[in-house]
């Protein structure tokens, strides 16, 4: 990787932090313990634009053609396909431990309530 691409790769992971950072604190849950795991999501977003631009780079195709030791030769999946889709829910539980995503948002704002919680809750008033 040459000098120009690395500076890409740092504004395009600094651009990407403020904006985590930014939705957290608009969200009021910002807090400096959140950090290795904002680094981790980093590491993951990193990772999955890099696959994802080099699938994207060969048109996205979907199968990759594949020999096996008899000579015989098989269509399987894409390996950036793959990495791509697995990258993918990384970031998303990553997000989701944030509490960047649609679900947790509600949770947070109390939109949404656990029903398994409201069940007990019903059940422990009874004997009040």
């Amino acid at each position: 990787m040459d000098k120009k691409q690395k500076a890409a790769m740092t504004k395009k992971r600094k651009k990407e932090r403020e904006r985590i950072v930014d939705l957290l604190k608009e969200n009021g849950t910002y807090n400096k313990s959140l950090e290795p795991l904002i680094e981790l999501y980093l590491d993951a977003y990193m990772v999955y634009s890099h696959v994802y631009e080099q699938w994207r780079d060969e048109g996205f195709p979907a199968t990759k053609e594949h020999t096996n030791k008899a000579g015989a030769k098989n269509q399987m999946k894409h390996p950036l396909a793959q990495q791509t889709a697995d990258w993918n829910a990384r970031m998303s539980k990553l997000l989701e431990q944030l509490g960047l995503t649609p679900k947790m948002q509600k949770q947070i704002s109390g939109e949404v309530t656990n029903s398994t919680t409201d069940a007990f809750q019903a059940f422990a008033n009874k004997w009040d």
